[in-house]
């Protein structure tokens, strides 16, 4: 046996540090003197303690390496562990190839304007509030303090005035800059739901998962040069727009001070840009995917037997088999009782010309009478990936999830249904440029 300290020695390990191994369980002494409270060890405790030491050299916590440490620990969950750690560092080095790429940005831009830039631009998330709101066209900017003072006005004379110290913002719904005849909502948060009437609504003002912010000083007719500065930064930065944008009036008109000391916050959202990497004449565009567990579901609609010879849209073809499937589905959706989701293409099979292995199809909370020659189909709970796209590019995306996602994943393909899910964004009239999401199972 070795004393403590020669053990210690031996495997460079701190005393301390074993004594705190013992007590959490890791690494016991191989004996302890009944009346000294002295430690020790073995060196056949070695292998075990090198094994700790490896396992908290790849970044597994103290708790997760106890679990690892037993002998009788599955080499499934031992599999599971490890891949769980692996997607872990990969989302780790993803985020520091941003940081990377938000510093070559910062370099760019002082070489090109040699100082520091005039704003600092942060990433944020921005919870859901309860807003009450006035939408409008303003024929200038500065009708938004007309019609924000409108709104408390309103609020105030109902008994439920917000609170001052929250400030008043402008959400702009127009998909470009428009410096006459702007779409836009005033708004204050609120702290407790009453209802609205025709000219002031109530509504939950959706969260921003990441928004691209900067902060203005000084007058609301500078602030064109904050959002070029905005712009710049998000394509820099391999964003692009993802929803209105926000003013936030953190200090202002309402106040009464002079313009030039406003202080208003810019809130974008934005997302990743898909990367396209052309081959030959066609493009696949490439976009890291979101992970969802998403509960199960069930679809009501038309189903398909047989063959397709090409993706919707590519190639230069209009449309495909399973197209003429969806406008006959369109044509009867109305027919579907218990609709209650967004559209799904849903694949649970391979390609035949003997059983259905395809449907376009509806959400439904319940299977009632079945329209003629439709099908329905309940989908358990899965976690997914999920890839945005375009109708024009889903054959794309699925060959780049297969051949290029897959194989360098740590996940696993997943022996459930993948599908298109078409929600608010899919626009019919624009077919090829609609968006849709394509849902992967992944284990």
């Amino acid at each position: 046996m070795l004393k403590i300290g020669e053990f210690s020695k031996l495997a460079q390990v701190s005393v301390k540090t074993l004594r705190y191994y013992d007590e959490l369980g890791l690494l016991r002494p191989d004996w302890v003197d009944r009346y000294t409270g002295y430690r020790y060890y073995a060196l056949g405790q070695l292998p075990r303690l090198n094994r700790l030491l490896a396992l908290k050299e790849l970044g597994f916590s103290l708790v997760q390496i106890a679990r690892l440490l037993k002998d009788d620990l599955p080499a499934g969950e031992l599999q599971r562990l490890m891949k769980l750690r692996q997607a872990e560092l990969e989302q780790q080095v993803q985020a520091e190839q941003a940081r990377l790429a938000r510093v070559a940005a910062r370099l760019r831009q002082i070489e090109q304007e040699g100082r520091q830039p005039r704003y600092e631009v942060v990433m944020k998330q921005v919870r859901p509030r309860l807003v009450a709101g006035i939408r409008d066209t303003i024929g200038e900017p500065d009708d938004l303090a007309g019609l924000l003072g409108e709104l408390r006005s309103y609020l105030k004379g109902r008994g439920s005035e917000p609170d001052p110290s929250a400030p008043g913002l402008a959400i702009y719904y127009d998909a470009e800059y428009l410096d006459r005849g702007a779409d836009v909502e005033v708004a204050v948060p609120i702290a407790g739901p009453w209802r609205g009437n025709a000219r002031v609504a109530v509504h939950e003002l959706s969260a921003i998962a990441n928004a691209a912010c900067l902060v203005h000083q000084g007058r609301p007719d500078r602030l064109a040069g904050a959002y070029r500065d905005l712009a710049a930064w998000t394509q820099a930065n391999g964003f692009r727009p993802a929803g209105p944008n926000r003013e936030i009036f953190l200090q202002g008109f309402e106040a009464g001070l002079d313009p030039s000391s406003y202080v208003t916050e810019l809130q974008l959202p934005v997302q990743p840009v898909s990367v396209s990497l052309a081959t030959g004449q066609q493009e696949r565009h490439i976009m890291e995917p979101r992970i969802v567990t998403k509960p199960a579901f069930i679809v009501v609609g038309l189903p398909f037997t047989g063959f397709i010879t090409s993706a919707p849209y590519e190639g230069g073809n209009e449309n495909n088999q399973i197209g003429k499937v969806w406008d006959e589905f369109n044509r009867r959706a109305g027919e579907i009782k218990h609709a209650c989701g967004p559209a799904y293409g849903l694949c649970f099979g391979m390609p035949n010309a003997q059983e259905p292995w395809y449907i376009a199809g509806i959400e439904v909370s319940e299977v009632g009478d079945l329209p003629a020659g439709m099908m329905s189909m309940a989908v358990l709970a899965q976690k997914y990936a999920v890839f945005p796209c375009t109708l024009g590019t889903l054959g794309a995306t699925y060959r780049y999830i297969t051949e290029e996602w897959q194989p360098r994943t740590a996940y696993e393909h997943a022996p459930a249904p993948d599908f298109e899910l078409y929600d608010q964004e899919f626009d019919p009239d624009n077919s090829q440029e609609g968006k849709l999401s394509v849902y992967w199972p992944i284990k």
